[in-house]
């Protein structure tokens, strides 16, 4: 039982530390407005991939395969992940500004909530975060779930939660602490750099969304 928990943790810390959409976010987010919207931005990816986990597990699985679902899954990807990087670019922060501490110290208290709800919407629109899932529950969670009880197995199975959540944890403390050993001008070009590279995921998905609407429509 303890081992399988401990198999499941690791899992969560391999899934969370590849670099990608919600990664660049919190270290965006830490770097503008500090740690607590950093977290957050982790916390709300981990609620859209808990619910995501429950629906595999009740069928979505199947319905993910449909390519009418994949190309609105695109197209709200590309939305979402496009909104988010501009207004990353919007907001670069002006850190030879005297007051740029009192003005972050502002947005950190104002930005909690949509901390929150820009993780899980990236979590939650991201397509290949949803395919990603898919593959993690049809090769390692579906069994789980096959051979015990399906509540106790979901219990189980949430444990690699607590693998994503450490991790998270860890990116938002070391942007944190990190930040206050670089250069000004190195952290605006980290977040210039991480909001170019959602636009980029942005754009990736909206030019896979044209090539799905032309095959749902028979082009």
């Amino acid at each position: 039982m303890i081992l399988l928990l401990i198999r499941q943790i690791v899992l969560g810390l391999s899934i969370a530390a590849p670099i990608g959409p919600i990664n660049i976010e919190i270290i965006r987010r830490g770097i503008n407005q500090g740690f607590w919207p950093s977290l957050l931005v982790g916390a709300g990816g981990m609620s859209a991939d808990l619910i995501i986990m429950f629906l595999m597990y009740h069928g979505l699985s199947g319905f993910l395969t449909l390519e009418e679902v994949q190309l609105a899954l695109l197209v709200f990807g590309a939305g979402v992940l496009s909104y988010t990087g501009i207004q990353g670019l919007q907001s670069q922060p002006q850190l030879s500004d005297p007051s740029f501490k009192e003005m972050r110290e502002q947005n950190e208290k104002s930005s909690l909530l949509g901390s929150y709800l820009t993780g899980a919407s990236i979590a939650a629109f991201n397509p290949l975060n949803l395919l990603f899932w898919l593959g993690i529950y049809g090769s390692v969670l579906s069994s789980t779930f096959q051979n015990d009880n399906p509540l106790h197995a979901f219990y189980i199975n949430s444990a690699v939660f607590i693998g994503i959540g450490l991790w998270n944890l860890n990116l938002s403390l070391s942007v944190f602490f990190g930040k206050r050993l670089l250069k000004k001008s190195i952290l605006k070009g980290i977040c210039l750099a991480a909001s170019l590279f959602l636009v980029g995921c942005g754009l990736y998905f909206a030019f896979k969304a044209i090539g799905q609407f032309r095959t749902v429509i028979g082009i």
